[in-house]
């Protein structure tokens, strides 16, 4: 097969950020790094505010492999891809690693940050980043919060019909009241869009109680009530403790 192991794709947002926590080079790393940032910058092949990273992981034979690397090569070429061996390959990977507690350490200077995700089909993925991005923004700044918040996205699982997209949004919160709460209504603005560009509810974390007030966008009303009936008929009681997505009592996406 083609297709290798893993590929994801950073935005510029999280390409900087990776290589910001990139140890620093030594030896003939930093000299090729160097020429590769020269002939980048002399042929203006990219810049560094918008260039975007897709780190790929290859798995089989030698054979497989270079045969892979061949297919992939050629691919990225023809959009002005430049390869730049493994060492940014792992930055990004390193970064997926140590981003929760980057967001554990931000919090003590009054910095809120989580992420959020979805599957989107391969016609919508630009126009679901591009607008919840822009409505991220839009319901930051109407709510008069400090700063300017921190948006980006990663494009982590592909699939033959569509592909698994990350938004992490980070904001300030010093002097905001309840800010877990306002943190929550923006994520829910954000929710909102991506359902409107054909997004889905979730790809793998669920829907829980955080996702409940949206169900209904999701699913029809016989639907709903023939799985409360069954869950009713079979836990009256709620022994099971079942108490997420159709079943949790939540509030609407107003009340939120």
């Amino acid at each position: 097969s083609a297709k290798p192991a893993s590929v994801r794709l950073l935005d510029n947002e999280q390409f900087r950020l990776g290589q910001a926590l990139r140890k620093e080079c030594t030896g003939f790393g930093c000299i090729v790094e160097y020429l590769v940032k020269m002939v980048s910058a002399c042929t203006n092949s990219f810049s560094p505010n918008k260039a975007v990273c897709a780190t790929i992981t290859y798995e089989g034979s030698g054979d497989e492999v270079k045969y892979q690397q061949r297919c992939i090569g050629r691919i990225s070429s023809s959009f002005g891809g430049v390869s730049t061996g493994p060492q940014i390959g792992r930055a990004g990977y390193d970064l997926t690693f140590a981003i929760a507690y980057l967001r554990d350490f931000a919090m003590s200077y009054h910095f809120l940050a989580e992420s959020f995700e979805t599957f989107v089909p391969w016609s919508r993925v630009e126009e679901v980043i591009v607008r919840t991005k822009e409505r991220i923004v839009q319901e930051h700044r109407k709510r008069f919060l400090p700063g300017n918040p921190i948006v980006s996205s990663r494009v982590t699982q592909l699939y033959d019909n569509g592909a698994c997209v990350y938004f992490y949004f980070c904001m300030n919160y010093e002097g905001i009241a309840e800010p877990s709460r306002v943190y929550c209504q923006i994520e829910a603005a954000a929710r909102d869009e991506i359902l409107l560009c054909g997004g889905s509810l979730s790809h793998h974390h669920g829907v829980g109680k955080l996702r409940a007030p949206f169900m209904h966008r999701i699913s029809s009303d016989s639907h709903r009530r023939s799985l409360l009936d069954m869950k009713k008929s079979l836990d009256p009681h709620g022994v099971f403790g079942v108490c997420n997505g159709l079943f949790a009592a939540t509030k609407s996406e107003e009340e939120i």
